[in-house]
């Protein structure tokens, strides 16, 4: 789930691409690509400097933004987005350009050094690969999905258990990519090396997928699911479950509450077992308490941005906020792992995995020290950590997903 950290930032980059003003004035010891981290928010920011002036936000996938630059007194420069609002002052020190990003009221520090942003990923698969990846496509009611079918080399459907990756909120492609983080494509690599098959896909509107992602809503989401499972079961798969992430991890429940079309088994990686509204409450009190805001404070806070949030004319917040999970949980019949990271600031465990448990009475849960929402070892679980944390996903996480996956 990644609604609160779209929200509070820079989601709106996503949607604008202009042609950029003439920037002339652009001093030379100025011009070229400069890259940097937004502090307290862990968003990379990319900007180019010369005759046209542009700016990414590859952490959200958008880039080529328009930017207009202006010279100020001092030596000092400012950057100003177009069409949207918000802008970059800052100064040039030594080899480095020290800025202030400014958005809606929010004010951060951005320090950019020369050069496109370099991030490392160690956990990243790199070819040559022991296994068969193969570009397929599915869908259902003239939608056309795009994913990749990740099986063990040579490996005989009909004897080989397969998952499909169901990805967290927001667009998201089919490594669910976050921050250079491709969390699908590591655990995808972990399963193809222990013999198990698995579909990863590009939600609607994002990748070589069709549709748009806008108009959809969690149920819109399990549809697609469910036309992945149908497309592995087509493909003679043995036994065909569900991994899914946050948002993703919600739909398995939805998918595995249908007694036609259940999954064999579901994982679920700090799925949602509370109502949407309960949940992105708690979700901001815990991170504005972790931000040093007292807890009274905090409460206030988080329900004063949830009143606000309600008042977006968005159709996938109208049907998360009201979206229960519970009687869902109560009606899974099929082998059910669900993993909660101790540090989760998003999915907050202690109202999470003890409700899975009592809904579902075979439910099996794990609670993981020092792990955040992304399963990563961290220190805060802030969201600001994401990106500086060089691990992908835990090592330990994904042995034990394999280890039940083979028992069934």
């Amino acid at each position: 789930m990644k609604a609160i950290i779209r929200f509070l930032t820079i989601a709106s980059l996503c949607a604008i691409s202009m042609a950029c003003a003439d920037n002339s004035l652009v001093p030379d010891n100025m011009r070229g690509v400069w890259s940097g981290e937004i502090d307290g928010l862990g968003l990379a920011i990319v900007v180019h400097l010369g005759d046209t002036c542009t700016f990414d936000s590859p952490d959200q996938g958008a880039y080529g933004l328009a930017a207009e630059y202006k010279n100020l007194r001092g030596g000092a420069l400012k950057l100003k987005f177009k069409g949207i609002p918000g802008n970059i002052k800052g100064r040039l020190e030594g080899d480095s350009l020290i800025c202030t990003f400014s958005q809606v009221g929010i004010k951060k520090r951005l320090a950019m050094g020369r050069g496109p942003l370099v991030r490392n990923r160690p956990q990243t698969p790199c070819p040559p690969f022991p296994y068969d990846i193969e570009e397929v496509s599915f869908g259902h009611d003239s939608l056309a999905l795009s994913g990749t079918l990740t099986s063990p080399a040579g490996c005989d459907p009909g004897k080989t258990t397969a998952v499909v990756f169901v990805s967290g909120s927001g667009k998201q492609d089919r490594d669910e990519t976050l921050m250079d983080h491709r969390p699908f494509a590591v655990l995808s690599d972990a399963l193809a090396r222990n013999s198990i098959a698995s579909l990863r896909y590009d939600d609607r509107g994002c990748g070589k997928s069709g549709g748009v992602f806008e108009e959809c809503t969690t149920f819109d989401f399990a549809d697609d699911a469910r036309a992945a499972l149908n497309f592995l079961r087509n493909r003679g798969f043995s036994s065909v479950g569900v991994i899914g992430h946050s948002e993703g991890g919600t739909i398995a429940f939805i998918m595995a509450a249908d007694e036609s079309n259940a999954p064999d088994f579901i994982v679920s990686l700090a799925g949602m077992a509370d109502r949407g509204d309960s949940t992105l409450v708690r979700q901001m009190t815990r991170m504005f308490e972790l931000q040093g805001v007292p807890g009274k404070m905090a409460a206030f806070a988080a329900k004063t941005s949830m009143r606000k949030m309600v008042k977006q004319k968005n159709i996938w917040l109208d049907c998360f906020l009201s979206l229960d999970p519970a009687p869902y949980i109560s009606a899974i019949k099929c082998p059910c792992l669900a993993l909660n990271g101790e540090k989760d600031c998003q999915v907050i465990p202690e109202f999470n995995l003890s409700k899975i448990q009592a809904l579902c009475k075979d439910a099996e849960t794990k609670l993981y020290p020092d792990l955040n929402h992304l399963f990563q070892h961290c220190t805060t679980g802030l969201s600001d950590e994401y990106s500086r944390i060089e691990e992908t996903f835990s090592p330990e996480v994904a042995s034990d997903i394999i280890a039940w996956i083979q028992k069934r």
